[in-house]
Protein backbone atom coordinates (compact mmCIF):
# COMPACT_ATOMS: atom_id res chain seq x y z
CA UNK A 1 0.00 0.00 0.00
CA UNK A 2 1.24 3.74 -0.67
CA UNK A 3 -0.31 7.14 0.00
CA UNK A 4 -2.31 8.02 -2.76
CA UNK A 5 -2.28 11.68 -3.23
CA UNK A 6 -5.56 11.95 -5.15
CA UNK A 7 -7.62 13.35 -2.24
CA UNK A 8 -10.56 16.36 -3.20
CA UNK A 9 -12.92 17.48 -0.93
CA UNK A 10 -15.69 14.80 -1.88
CA UNK A 11 -12.85 12.18 -0.45
CA UNK A 12 -12.31 14.21 2.60
CA UNK A 13 -16.02 14.54 3.55
CA UNK A 14 -16.61 11.29 2.74
CA UNK A 15 -13.60 10.30 5.15
CA UNK A 16 -14.71 12.45 8.01
CA UNK A 17 -18.40 10.36 8.16
CA UNK A 18 -16.51 7.39 7.78
CA UNK A 19 -14.30 8.58 11.26
CA UNK A 20 -17.38 10.00 12.78
CA UNK A 21 -19.57 7.01 12.55
CA UNK A 22 -16.43 4.50 13.34
CA UNK A 23 -15.48 6.53 16.52
CA UNK A 24 -19.36 6.55 17.61
CA UNK A 25 -19.30 2.89 17.08
CA UNK A 26 -16.30 2.18 19.09
CA UNK A 27 -17.10 5.16 22.39
CA UNK A 28 -20.84 2.94 22.74
CA UNK A 29 -18.60 -0.52 23.63
CA UNK A 30 -16.16 1.74 25.74
CA UNK A 31 -18.04 4.22 27.85
CA UNK A 32 -16.91 3.23 30.89
CA UNK A 33 -13.29 2.96 30.30
CA UNK A 34 -12.33 4.82 27.01
CA UNK A 35 -13.70 7.77 24.68
CA UNK A 36 -12.15 8.59 21.41
CA UNK A 37 -12.78 12.13 19.64
CA UNK A 38 -11.61 13.26 16.32
CA UNK A 39 -8.83 15.95 16.91
CA UNK A 40 -7.22 16.60 13.81
CA UNK A 41 -7.96 15.24 9.57
CA UNK A 42 -5.69 16.03 7.04
CA UNK A 43 -4.83 14.80 3.32
CA UNK A 44 -2.17 12.28 4.88
CA UNK A 45 -4.11 10.82 7.95
CA UNK A 46 -5.85 11.67 11.45
CA UNK A 47 -5.67 12.18 14.86
CA UNK A 48 -7.52 10.85 17.78
CA UNK A 49 -7.86 11.89 21.17
CA UNK A 50 -8.08 8.72 23.89
CA UNK A 51 -9.38 9.65 27.22
CA UNK A 52 -10.51 7.72 29.96
CA UNK A 53 -9.74 5.47 32.87
CA UNK A 54 -7.99 2.80 30.57
CA UNK A 55 -7.62 -0.47 31.67
CA UNK A 56 -4.23 -1.51 31.54
CA UNK A 57 -4.36 -4.99 32.28
CA UNK A 58 -6.65 -4.96 29.56
CA UNK A 59 -3.42 -4.19 27.29
CA UNK A 60 -2.87 -0.79 26.76
CA UNK A 61 -2.53 -0.02 23.24
CA UNK A 62 -5.25 -2.63 22.32
CA UNK A 63 -7.55 0.77 22.61
CA UNK A 64 -5.44 1.81 19.63
CA UNK A 65 -5.28 -0.99 17.30
CA UNK A 66 -9.28 -1.53 18.32
CA UNK A 67 -10.64 1.62 16.28
CA UNK A 68 -7.75 0.93 13.68
CA UNK A 69 -9.08 -2.56 12.81
CA UNK A 70 -12.89 -1.30 13.58
CA UNK A 71 -11.94 1.18 10.77
CA UNK A 72 -10.28 -1.42 8.13
CA UNK A 73 -12.98 -3.77 9.04
CA UNK A 74 -16.20 -1.79 8.85
CA UNK A 75 -15.54 1.11 7.07
CA UNK A 76 -12.95 0.52 4.70
CA UNK A 77 -10.56 2.70 6.09
CA UNK A 78 -7.11 1.78 5.89
CA UNK A 79 -4.51 3.60 8.27
CA UNK A 80 -1.25 2.99 10.36
CA UNK A 81 -0.06 4.09 14.12
CA UNK A 82 2.58 6.77 13.69
CA UNK A 83 2.60 8.40 16.49
CA UNK A 84 1.20 8.18 20.22
CA UNK A 85 1.56 11.16 22.21
CA UNK A 86 0.98 10.76 25.65
CA UNK A 87 -0.12 13.68 27.99
CA UNK A 88 -1.20 14.11 31.38
CA UNK A 89 -5.02 13.95 29.90
CA UNK A 90 -4.88 11.09 27.31
CA UNK A 91 -3.07 9.89 24.81
CA UNK A 92 -3.17 11.62 21.40
CA UNK A 93 -2.73 9.10 18.48
CA UNK A 94 -1.73 10.10 15.08
CA UNK A 95 -2.38 7.62 12.07
CA UNK A 96 -1.65 8.00 9.06
CA UNK A 97 -3.88 6.92 5.66
CA UNK A 98 -2.72 4.14 3.54
CA UNK A 99 -4.52 3.58 0.45
CA UNK A 100 -4.53 1.35 -2.59
CA UNK A 101 -2.49 2.36 -5.58
CA UNK A 102 -4.96 2.11 -7.72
Amino acid sequence: MVFNLRFGGCFMDSLEKKLGSAITEYNQYRVNLVQAELRDLSESGFCVLFDGSFCETCGYYDYYDDLQVLLEDEYGVDSKIVEINHMEKGDLVWFSLLLDDA
